[in-house]
């Protein structure tokens, strides 16, 4: 069977094939609950945040972030994995017992996403069985998916959904057919529910429906999608302003947060934002690629597999034009977004790695006529070859040393200590103010608040030491913290000089291994 693009009939297929998609589902199920460990949760941050609102929607509290000083309405992240989290949660409601609950649902939903990608590659492209379990293997069970699965994020959810989304999308493109398009809008819907940049999926359906003359298609998909959308708009809406501006950053709705950045620093900001970005996929990817200490391997390497991607983003136009534009349009918006765009990267990983491959096949079958073109075909195959090597090597060097883990591990080692003292010195109505504001929460019951701000402007330089002071001030003052937990170089910094302050602001009660703790000095 041919690897070409194309729609695909299974007809006559045979028995070893017909095993690949199981095969590849257990397999990646089972390195998935390999690499769960027993680290514990909210060591990222955003996975406590997930945790914190599971367990508000599983207690009947409502989509609130009880971590925080009256509890506010959470506008943040989209509610679908919260709320599969909490369904989670009712069935297994021990706390942290369950959040090993949590990770095994997290490999369950990494294998539906290599089944998924293996259908798409399969079914929609016309890819050979085994080549599109080889994709579905790549884009599941390496290193960087593996991290954000081992962690409660929204990841591997997203992943589950992706493809059936997109390929639901790509049918209602081959038929102007109501039920399919109300089954691609439905899924479409979902999608952005559980991640917000999926939203992008919609408009990009949209398009292409416009773009084939599907008006009845577009507008049925539009529709049934904003049914899903348009709640939670109003829910944002109506709520985006009980989390105080110094938190917006990492408590708040995205987009208050981001209009503020770009009105403030306008296009000087957005060239930094993007040049930062770029400067940040390269830094991981191309290290990925080409694991060795050089920058010139490194950069070649992402640049070759840049260009094999374009080429097989062109050749997944004709079947899968829905699927191209979203990962433009998610490309484009990763970019401008004033964030780390790796972890971006990872939510749409089966989709980079199906256009790369798509690029090296067009290179394997290009056949050219004259003796340059036959040397140009064959310097491209190597050039597609080096990061292939390079990115294997990567991932077994972070096999064996169990980077997956790593995130979790360092964390949960420097957050004990400031767990243990909080909880055996605080009472129940205290509120910390802590670098490790969530995992304390969490394993405490103390409401927490973190010590500093998170602010746009921070993708392209470090806060100042008197915007540092500022944003810690600015928390004392809204959220009355009766303790300052600091470990970090600014957040010692800022703590000193309010217990320096004339009155003073703070006074330094004792020190833990890797902490300063201070005691809030009352008006």
């Amino acid at each position: 069977m041919s690897d070409d693009v194309g729609p695909h009939t299974p007809a006559g297929a045979s028995r070893v094939e017909r095993l690949v998609p199981v095969t590849v589902t257990v397999l990646v199920l089972l390195v998935a609950i390999m690499t769960i460990s027993p680290w514990p949760v909210g060591v990222f941050e955003d996975d406590g945040i997930y945790t914190v609102l599971a367990r508000s929607l599983a207690t009947g509290e409502g989509y609130r972030l009880t971590n925080l000083p009256g509890s506010p309405n959470a506008t943040h992240y989209p509610p679908g994995y919260p709320f599969v989290l909490s369904l989670l949660w009712r069935m297994s409601p021990a706390f942290p017992d369950n959040v090993v609950v949590f990770k095994f649902a997290n490999a369950i939903f990494l294998a539906l996403a290599a089944l998924a990608t293996w259908y798409f590659a399969h079914r929609r492209l016309g890819m050979s069985s085994i080549a599109a379990g080889v994709v579905a293997i790549v884009s599941t069970i390496s290193i960087v998916v593996l991290l954000v699965t081992g962690l409660v994020l929204s990841e591997p959810l997203f992943l589950a959904l992706l493809m059936p989304a997109l390929l639901l999308a790509e049918r209602t493109v081959d038929a102007d057919d109501v039920r399919r398009a109300v089954l691609a809008g439905a899924a479409l819907g979902a999608l952005a529910l559980v991640r917000t940049l999926g939203a992008l999926a919609i408009p990009a359906a949209v398009v292409v429906l416009l773009w084939h003359r599907r008006l009845r298609a577009a507008i049925v998909l539009a529709g049934v999608a904003a049914a899903f959308l348009v709640p939670w708009q109003l829910w944002v809406g109506f709520h985006q302003q009980e989390v105080a501006p110094v938190l917006m950053g990492k408590y708040g709705a995205y987009g208050p947060w981001m209009s503020e950045g770009y009105a403030t620093g306008g296009w000087p900001f957005a060239r930094a934002v993007v040049l930062r970005n770029l400067q940040g996929l390269h830094g991981m990817l191309g290290y990925m690629l080409m694991p060795v200490r050089f920058e010139l391997p490194r950069l070649l390497a992402l640049v070759a597999i840049t260009l094999l991607g374009i080429v097989g983003l062109l050749r997944l136009v004709r079947h899968a034009p829905v699927s191209v534009v979203f990962l433009l349009a998610y490309g484009a918006a990763v970019l401008v977004w004033p964030f780390d765009a790796n972890r971006f990267l990872w939510a749409v990983w089966p989709g980079v790695v199906l256009a790369v491959w798509q690029g090296v096949t067009w290179i394997w079958h290009w056949r050219g006529t004259t003796g340059s073109a036959r040397v140009l075909r064959i310097a491209a195959l190597a050039l597609s070859l080096a990061p292939a090597a390079g990115f294997l090597v990567y991932n077994a060097r972070g096999y064996r040393g169990q980077w997956w883990a790593s995130i979790q591990r360092d964390g949960g080692q420097h957050a004990r200590p400031l767990v243990e003292w909080v909880a055996g010195n605080t009472e129940i109505g205290d509120v910390v103010a802590t670098e490790a504001d969530l995992i304390v929460h969490l394993y405490t019951g103390r409401r927490t608040t973190p010590v500093g701000t998170f602010l746009p402007v921070q993708r392209i330089r470090p806060l100042t030491a008197a915007e540092e002071l500022d944003a810690m001030r600015n928390i004392l003052l809204t959220y009355g913290p009766r303790f300052v937990i600091v470990s970090s170089s600014a957040g010692v910094a800022s703590a000193e000089a309010l217990a320096e302050a004339t009155p003073p602001e703070l006074k330094r009660l004792t020190k833990l291994s890797n902490a300063l703790i201070y005691e809030r000095v009352m008006p």
